[in-house]
């Protein structure tokens, strides 16, 4: 049996760790590597969460974190930081990890460099969206919800989609927005809704646009 003091010491150990910067149990992803910032071109432009992109918003590309997860990313040369939120997939390019706006670029003194290393660390629970521009990431009221799992500028990729999950039992549909094809699950009443949810969850989409 472990001695008082033993325990107490310990105690001590988690409590100075969790006082430490960076430390948290939100925290979830953080991943050290290259960041690039959006060029002026792709201001206006849809994002693949459906937002249009504004380059003077506190906003980011991450391969893989869900839509409106907060990520703090730090600039490893000079140690500004700043907070971002994912609304876009992206960057393609090997050894970067995340593609920043103009105007989070400039709070991390990478403008002119147009790259640097840092440090991203997620914020807050997985899964659980932020407020955005383009609408609340949370269930919405009403009898029946429509459930927008992705969307796309090439109808083939939204058909593709739609098929697979026709095969896992979600009646999906495709419907054209400008130049864009968003793949619903329609008609979903409120007793369906969170095994609708669960199922996409299992098929890899786990932050749908429910409204």
């Amino acid at each position: 049996m472990k001695s008082p003091v033993k325990v107490l010491a310990l105690l001590s150990l988690l409590i100075a760790l969790y006082s430490l910067p960076g430390w948290s149990q939100d925290q979830l992803y953080r991943e050290s590597g290259g960041a690039s910032w959006y060029g002026p071109g792709f201001h206006g432009r849809i994002t693949a969460s459906g937002e249009r992109f504004n380059t003077n918003d506190l906003t980011a590309a991450h391969k893989t974190l869900p839509f409106g997860t907060r990520v703090r990313v730090t600039n490893t040369a000079n140690g500004k930081s700043v907070t971002v939120r994912i609304n876009d997939r992206g960057p393609f390019v090997q050894g970067r990890i995340i593609d920043l706006s103009r105007a989070a670029a400039e709070q991390l003194g990478m403008l002119e460099s147009g790259t640097a290393q840092v440090l991203v660390e997620e914020l807050g629970s997985r899964g659980v969206a932020e407020a955005s521009p383009a609408g609340e990431r949370a269930k919405p009221s009403g009898s029946e919800k429509s459930v927008q799992v992705a969307s796309f500028g090439d109808r083939s990729n939204a058909e593709r989609l739609a098929t697979r999950l026709d095969r896992a039992g979600l009646q999906a549909e495709i419907r054209q927005a400008g130049s864009f094809y968003r793949v619903i699950v329609p008609g979903v009443s409120e007793e369906k809704l969170d095994g609708v949810l669960k199922s996409l969850d299992e098929l890899g989409f786990s932050n749908p646009l429910v409204r």
